[in-house]
């Protein structure tokens, strides 16, 4: 099983979450009320926008390493199904969004909330359905 797919899969979430503004600017722009598609050059400054968005995207805190890995190993055991890691991938897009109200998250965590995350899905397979 390849875990790179797995960490592209991740970063995409969050890049998505953070530029949809951008993604939907260049869709507009793309957009034609004919079947002849634009001229690419009429939407470089919204690409350029879009590629910027989604290269700052990609670069990771430190502090949101753990939260990363807690999601790259629960989508791996979850062979690949991110709907079973929704909560994981919420508090990576929560850290990377902003690092201070993360930081003082995990201050106020018990200990029983620092421990590592087990995830068991064959066993518990009913209760990670992706429609609950």
């Amino acid at each position: 099983m390849n875990t790179k797919s797995f960490e592209v899969l991740i970063h995409s979430q969050y890049a998505f979450h953070k530029c949809r503004s951008e993604v939907h600017n260049y869709e507009d722009c793309r957009q034609t009320t004919t079947p002849i598609p634009k001229d690419p050059r009429q939407c470089r400054d919204k690409a350029r926008e879009l590629v910027g968005c989604y290269k700052e995207a990609e670069r990771m805190h430190p502090l949101c390493l753990a939260s990363f890995n807690d999601v790259r190993e629960c989508v791996f055991k979850s062979d690949g199904n991110i709907f079973n890691c929704k909560k994981e991938a919420q508090q990576f897009v929560d850290c990377q969004m902003d690092q201070e109200k993360y930081q003082d998250f995990l201050s106020l965590s018990t200990d029983k909330q620092k421990e590592a995350l087990q995830f068991d899905f064959f066993n518990y397979r009913g209760h990670f359905d992706k429609y609950s």
